[in-house]
């Protein structure tokens, strides 16, 4: 009796997991079925933008408002297959949770780091330049506004912009120091030289510590970002269908110094991104309502697929890995009528 009754549980269970199986492939949608929607905006940075692939813009203009799609990355191959009539591409390499913040809020202007990834008085990269902002603001708004789907891929860069960052600015200083040893050959620009080079030093010392403090706060200000985000594009157009993209570990097996010895960056830097994806999937107040949840851990890149003519040498999605992320995307969404 108790072996008939184990086998007659064992087989309701592989009806259920069958039926729910058949039910969801019923529903997901693929390149060729997927309901249609005219306007489709995209929200993130680098990896949404496409970099590394051809047709991608490496002129890093943040006073730009929108960018050409890159063929065959996922922006490209969604807008295709739900036969968008226009595709606000508006995803900018280097922009962090706090920057895509800043540009939904016009009362909100970001940190210290904003200046660098948003525009800025004279490119100085040490000022933000509210008015031009105002401009990108108006723009991306609005676009949300008109849109009725809307992906949305932001977090990579709140854990390695303050690192990456601070090596742009230890370059620049380093510049900056071989201009000064220079001008030691011509006392007549020796001291103008010299002020404004202090000056400018003087600046990038109290710089170096907002970049430390940034890369300390990044896990407990993303959750904050994030909603605010979220909020804001529902509050913008509580219509339209937002998908919210996961992050895959974009440093896997890296280390610092490269080579297999030293500290496991990708690691460290892989916890703090599952992290962000559990808070996402799981966390938020409005995961499920506001939008849905698409996991892509584990997608091809650079850094993990063999057959990358840049193996290791790129932490951004092959295009394969775009392909990937494209049908994780349309899955979520409901087939044509």
């Amino acid at each position: 009796m108790k072996k008939t009754m184990k086998r007659l549980i064992a087989a309701l269970v592989a009806v259920f997991t069958l039926t729910a199986v058949l039910s969801m492939s019923s529903f997901a949608a693929t390149r060729s079925n997927v309901k249609r929607y005219p306007v489709y905006t995209v929200l993130g940075d680098s990896v949404a933008a496409g970099y590394s692939h051809p047709g991608y813009d490496m002129n890093h203009n943040y006073n730009r408002i929108e960018w050409d799609l890159v063929p065959n990355t996922y922006p490209d191959i969604v807008g295709k297959a739900v036969k968008a009539d226009t595709v606000h591409q508006l995803a900018h390499s280097g922009y962090r949770s706090t920057d895509l913040r800043a540009l939904l809020y016009n009362d909100y202007d970001g940190d210290g780091m904003s200046p660098l990834r948003l525009p800025s008085y004279n490119d100085d990269m040490r000022h933000l330049n509210v008015n031009q902002l105002n401009v990108l603001r108006n723009a991306f708004q609005q676009d949300i506004r008109e849109s009725q789907l809307i992906t949305l891929n932001i977090g990579i860069n709140d854990a390695t912009q303050p690192l990456l960052i601070a090596v742009e600015t230890v370059q620049r200083d380093l510049g900056i120091l071989g201009a000064e040893a220079l001008a030691f050959l011509n006392p007549f620009t020796l001291l103008q030289e010299t002020l404004n080079n202090m000056a400018l030093l003087g600046t990038d010392v109290q710089f170096y510590m907002a970049l430390a403090q940034a890369e300390l706060t990044a896990t407990r200000m993303f959750p904050q970002n994030f909603d605010a985000i979220v909020t804001r594009i529902h509050e913008l157009n509580p219509s339209a269908k937002l998908v919210v993209v996961g992050l895959y570990n974009a440093s896997e097996n890296e280390t610092l110094p490269q080579g297999g010895f030293g500290i496991p960056i990708g690691d460290v830097l892989g916890s703090m991104y599952a992290q962000f994806n559990d808070y996402m999937q799981n966390g938020s107040p409005y995961a499920g309502t506001y939008y849905t949840y698409v996991d892509v851990w584990g997608i091809s890149s650079h850094m993990n697929d063999p057959s990358s003519p840049i193996y290791r040498a790129d932490s951004h999605p092959t295009l394969t890995g775009h392909g990937q992320i494209a049908d994780k995307i349309l899955k979520v969404l409901p087939k044509k009528k």
